[in-house]
């Protein structure tokens, strides 16, 4: 590793690295303290969408949602449940301008992406083929251009290095603006993203398997409308890959 030079060594006695979450000092974009903080999302889940169970029922291996066939994507997991310090990570690296956080986050996504394609049930169809590629859920340019990056093209191109699989951030776009999700009841939701998203080339994805990376799935209804434009373009199977997961709305 190449060392630091004076002025980089004089910037950080000045300005000294901070969690992104907590903000106290580390050498990391988040303490080990918080990451200990995380609710990791442990079997038993759905194993279609990846929703967490009490593990103290006797659930079908569905959940609701998926009993009734909503989504239109093939799988879903997740690495969090969006509560505390989740939350709080989610926050941080979303709204408060800290895409440093995008390494970890996107670290601990990768271990997931690959315990679930190598042995998690049903992910893959026989004969197992890896993602072609990873597909960020794209913003609206107004909405990029005021926070100044694309929080989920950060966690995809982390895990996209790790897994080496190719991430394609121009393939799926938002062709409309839509109210933030967060602001909305479950129904608003669902209708708040229909027709949203277009695929700019069909060719590109045509009989592919695609992954649909986000930061947080709560009711699935934007995963769902970027599947169900992935699908129509021809896409063989669409995964969805987030860092947190909402339990309830």
């Amino acid at each position: 590793m190449a060392q630091k030079s004076l002025l980089e060594r004089i910037l950080d006695w000045l300005y000294p690295n901070r969690c992104g979450v907590c903000h106290r000092f580390c050498d990391d974009a988040i303490c080990q303290d918080c990451k200990n903080n995380w609710s990791l999302i442990v079997p038993p889940y759905c194993l279609w969408c990846g929703r967490p169970f009490d593990p103290r029922s006797k659930a079908s291996p569905l959940c609701g949602m998926c009993l009734q066939g909503r989504y239109k994507f093939d799988y879903a997991r997740s690495v969090v449940i969006y509560e505390g310090v989740g939350r709080e990570t989610v926050h941080a690296f979303k709204f408060n301008r800290k895409p440093r956080l995008a390494q970890p986050m996107g670290e601990l996504m990768a271990e997931v992406m690959k315990r679930a394609l190598d042995r998690d049930n049903g992910l893959l169809p026989s004969p197992r083929q890896l993602p072609s590629m990873l597909v960020p859920v794209p913003l609206h340019p107004k909405t990029q251009r005021f926070r100044g990056y694309n929080q989920a093209a950060l966690l995809a191109e982390v895990i996209g290095q790790i897994l080496d699989i190719p991430v394609e951030t121009k393939i799926l776009v938002q062709s409309r603006p839509m109210k933030p999700q967060a602001t909305l009841g479950e129904r608003e939701r669902w209708e708040n993203v229909k027709g949203a998203f277009e695929v700019a080339k069909p060719e590109l994805v045509r009989g592919q398997i695609v992954v649909v990376v986000d930061d947080v799935m709560t009711t699935g209804a934007t995963l769902n409308e970027c599947a169900k434009a992935l699908k129509r373009a021809g896409a063989r199977q669409v995964y969805c890959l987030t860092f947190a997961r909402t339990i309830s709305i």
